[in-house]
């Protein structure tokens, strides 16, 4: 495999603000023992006998210029600056001792730099993801992919250290191979949908709305199957009259395009008599109805499925029966299906606790009634369960506004197919797709393998087709571009404008960028600025922020421990997953477009809510039930919101769904906010807590915990941390106590190596913008991860100060910050 090779000289700059506190006259030794520092403060714990935390410094050779022993001065220098070494029980040094040591290593660490070629910091050739690879295939082919996945069955990418993009890690199976050429059939198949133009129809249901069977009795005795009915949300485990198919559409629409969708609806009994532990429902607000899509050929149209967005949702007014229209597209075979967004919580066991809580509310003859049956159809038709009931779905389309014809187009070159064109046709779209102009031998190559297919007897525009296919599983597609120079040369225009386009769109080059890149323009430092800003001001590049997100915060995993239902259920019938998701993405889309200081991600005291998420912070009173879907600026009084710290998604993705954990909390801290992750837990570490009888709290458990020598040394820079966050619920909810019942009190206060004391995520943000370097550090670090497709190193240290020196007198705001990433040799070359 070759490799695509990218910058590793080193820029030399001050590493460190104490580096002055060193004599000149230093930098010429190169002492071969350790230094008197770590002789007098750390070698009893980090000798070569039993190194704690696997940092032996014995056998450093401060006189050469190794990688290992650059990585361990790199930590030690962090370790000091941030006062976390030497442990609180060991002998600390003064002030001025420390300052020096830090100044002379530092100093120590920047005379190894210059002597360093480093041999890794290269970035591997890779592949796409499987997001890259999806969103390449859309922007190529003009096709939409929120109901169509080319890689559902791709295995998943495997992540390292959260990012999926990571050369090195990114494999290829032979049965990728296999999904590869699957997939392109399916995408090309697709791309030629608008082949033959659909005369658009109109479809209207006013009857025989059977939904599931579990209600077939009830509404047949009810209502003769009248009505589509909506109970409960679309998030339940067992789904009871969640989704309102069309029995009577079993086909779906004829062909991809936009559909106009009217329903006449009311929303009934939101003003039920039942309480909240009967229906578990939130009354107080308007009831919303939702359409997703539903496959037709997997026939299930009443349960989950694989792929199934939100393409609408709107506010039904209560008991008035009025209609509400909606354009939506539709892929073939696709159907709408309407959701109650925020129904019911577990409507299935709503039937029963009516019985227990509210029997009185029913008929006298239908009291005594018995199991689940008879008392779903008591209920059904005498109760008054909230529900969003349906009268008439009218369906029209495809529009003339659909976007397939235009696609198909593209890829024939005018209205039809020409023969005579095909080896233009193979060399425009090669060159597109490989990202790249193609040589006379690829095109030869592809006009070959279409004249092959003719020869065999496939008419010429299915010929067309398999050439088209074979593009698509190409190793031109299908990796990046390989440059063939050194690593420290410029990366050639088109392999330049491929690293920004994916870097800031997550797919391919535009055309504008393409267009650059012909014309060897794009490595221009003032066009590749401008370019640079006008990516992130697409929209293109709410795919970069939701992907980074994704990586550097861990979001990627949110959902993978969902919160326990009973105990969560708000988490659930108000669809709070991709509600959180969205949050901290608009928080990051607003900084870039206010290029306000990174900062921000820990100081801010706003964020941006809908009502769902404004009610779980306490402060829906900023947004009105009639907006409850749309997100909105909020400015938060309590001090501890606001900020990374203060965001659902965090602080859901901290915990594993039942209960928090300090440890959990405290170490995504220090891996994602001040970059300093600790060491695995040593292998001696006890599979069981240590002695915690007599405890009540976990605060007092993990005070036990640290008693252990092998864990002490990390627990007290983790638990300190993780405890400010303590006051937040494994969904982000604000609380006081561990258990109501016994009101064992939360205590968020914390005391970090070297003494600093606080209380609380207020109090610990101040704490860590004293420390901002180590915060604007991981943040750039994670950023150039993301750009280059491979991890920094060490020897990237001086590149990333040098980065950080352009933006710093300006408080470090973020799209410059990106900026200057993409302006950097790091990301040239």
């Amino acid at each position: 495999m070759r490799r695509l090779l990218s910058n590793v000289g080193i820029v030399i700059t001050a590493a460190a603000c104490a580096m002055w506190l060193a004599p000149a006259a230093c930098l010429a030794e190169r002492p071969a023992q350790p230094h008197p520092f770590l002789t007098r403060f750390c070698l009893d714990c980090h000798s070569a006998d039993d190194p704690s935390g696997e940092r032996e410094f014995t056998s450093l050779d401060f006189a050469g210029s190794g990688i290992d022993t650059q990585i361990r001065l790199q930590e030690i220098i962090d370790q000091l600056t941030l006062e976390a070494m030497p442990p609180e029980d060991a002998e600390q040094p003064s002030e001025s001792e420390r300052l020096q040591a830090i100044g002379r290593f530092t100093e120590m660490l920047t005379r190894m730099r210059r002597e360093t070629r480093s041999t890794g910091g290269r970035t591997v050739l890779r592949r796409l993801t499987r997001r890259e690879y999806r969103n390449t295939v859309a922007d190529l082919l003009g096709i939409d992919v929120t109901m169509f996945d080319p890689t559902l069955e791709f295995p998943d990418d495997d992540l390292s250290e959260g990012f999926d993009n990571i050369g090195h890690d990114l494999t290829t199976s032979g049965f990728l191979l296999e999904k590869y050429l699957e997939a392109a059939d399916a995408c090309i198949e697709k791309a030629f949908a608008g082949e033959r133009p659909v005369e658009p129809q109109t479809w209207v249901f006013r009857d025989n709305f059977f939904q599931q069977p579990e209600l077939g009795i009830a509404h047949r005795k009810a209502f003769q199957f009248r009505y589509l009915v909506l109970y409960d949300h679309p998030r339940n485990e067992k789904p009871e009259g969640a989704y309102g198919p069309l029995n009577e559409f079993p086909d779906g629409v004829p062909a991809d395009g936009i559909y106009r969708v009217r329903v006449r609806a009311q929303a009934l009994h939101r003003d039920t008599p039942y309480s909240t532990r009967a229906v578990m429902i939130d009354t107080s607000e308007p009831f919303r109805m939702g359409i997703r899509p539903g496959d037709t050929r997997i026939g299930d149209m009443v349960h989950t499925q694989p792929i199934e967005p939100k393409f609408a949702e709107a506010v039904i007014t209560d008991n008035e029966l009025r209609w509400y229209t909606f354009e939506i597209p539709l892929d073939r075979g696709f159907a709408p299906r309407f959701t109650f967004e925020n129904g019911q919580h577990d409507v299935r066991g709503s039937y029963g606790r009516i019985f227990r809580f509210h029997r009185d509310t029913l008929p006298e003859s239908l009291r005594q009634g018995k199991g689940i049956v008879a008392w779903r159809n008591a209920v059904t038709a005498h109760g008054y369960l909230p529900q969003i009931r349906i009268h008439e779905v009218e369906i029209h389309g495809p529009l003339p506004t659909s976007p397939q014809p235009d696609a198909f187009r593209k890829l024939v070159g005018g209205e039809t197919f020409t023969p005579s064109a095909v080896s233009e046709l193979l060399r425009d779209f090669a060159s597109r797709a490989f990202r790249r102009p193609v040589s006379d031998s690829e095109v030869s190559g592809l006009v070959a393998l279409y004249e092959q297919r003719v020869a065999e007897g496939r008419p010429p525009l299915e010929a067309y087709k398999d050439a088209l296919k074979a593009v698509l599983c190409a190793p031109g597609f299908l990796y990046f571009t390989p440059p063939d120079e050194p690593a420290e040369s410029p990366l050639d225009h088109h392999a330049l404008a491929e690293r920004l386009a994916y870097f800031l769109t997550s797919s391919m080059p535009d055309d504008r960028l393409r267009q650059l890149a012909d014309e060897s323009r794009i490595a221009e430092a003032t066009v590749l600025r401008a370019e640079a800003i006008r990516l992130l001001e697409t929209e293109s590049s709410g795919r970069f922020i939701a992907d980074f997100l994704d990586s550097w915060l861990k979001l990627r995993a949110l959902g993978s421990m969902p919160p326990d239902p009973a105990t969560f259920r708000e988490y659930y019938s108000a669809g709070l997953q991709p509600e959180m998701k969205q949050e901290s993405r608009l928080f990051m889309r607003d900084l870039i477009d206010r290029n306000a200081s990174v900062l921000e991600f820990l100081s801010a005291r706003h964020s941006f809510v809908n009502r769902d998420l404004a009610k779980l912070y306490g402060v829906e009173d900023q947004i009105s039930p009639e907006q409850a879907g749309d997100f909105h600026r909020v400015v938060f009084d309590d001090a501890n919101r606001g900020g990374l710290l203060g965001q659902a998604s965090i602080l859901t993705v901290s915990a594993n769904g039942i209960e928090t954990s300090p440890v959990v909390r405290g170490v995504w801290l220090l891996e994602t906010v001040l970059g300093t992750p600790p060491p695995p837990p040593p292998d001696d570490v006890p599979p069981i807590d240590p002695d915690i009888r007599g405890t009540t709290s976990i605060r007092e458990q993990l005070a036990r915990h640290r008693e252990l020598a092998t864990c002490n040394q990390c627990h007290r820079k983790i638990d300190p941390l993780g405890f400010a966050l303590e006051g937040f619920d494994p969904i982000g909810r604000s609380r006081s106590y561990y258990d109501r019942r016994q009101k064992i009190p939360i205590d968020t206060s914390g005391v970090l190596p070297g003494g600093k004391t606080f209380r609380g995520p207020a109090e610990l943000r101040e704490v860590l913008l004293e420390r901002k370097e180590f915060f604007v550090r991981t943040v750039t670090e994670r950023l150039v991860t993301h750009a280059l497709g491979r991890h920094i190193e060490s020897t990237d240290r001086a590149a990333i100060d040098q980065i950080l020196e352009q933006v710093r007198d300006d408080a470090y705001p973020l799209r410059d910050l990106i900026v200057v990433i993409v302006m950097s040799d790091l990301f040239r070359r």
